[in-house]
């Protein structure tokens, strides 16, 4: 009986501060600082890429890169940065399935950039 108590009890506390561990995470980024992130990130991926093209630190700065958001419309000149590391960095210099998702990525920034100009 003491047993079956017990664990209730557990149960009941695990239960109760569960939901309560999520509410205390990070505040959300404002637009600049997510630009910014974005453009250090495609940083990070082309220094990466510098090293081995399609290696696990290559793939791990691409998803860093797919997961950072950033609004060319109201981050232009982060965009165009982008766009320009791009270019500089990356572009016709690596094959694979990491560059090729790349300039998909960068294709819509730049497209974006495009149609708010």
């Amino acid at each position: 009986m003491k047993i079956l108590r017990r664990s209730v009890l557990i149960v009941l506390g695990l239960a109760l501060l569960l939901p309560g561990l999520g509410c205390g995470g990070p505040q959300p980024n404002s637009l600049e600082d997510e630009a910014n992130a974005k453009l250090a990130a495609i940083n990070r991926l082309a220094d990466a890429m510098a090293r081995d093209p399609n290696g696990a630190e290559a793939r791990a700065a691409l998803e860093e890169f797919q997961v950072t958001t950033i609004d060319p419309k109201k981050n232009p000149k982060q965009a165009e940065e982008i766009v320009t590391v791009y270019r500089q960095r990356i572009h016709g210099k690596y094959r694979g399935e990491v560059a090729q998702q790349v300039q998909g990525l960068v294709a819509g920034i730049e497209n974006s950039l495009k149609e708010g100009k």
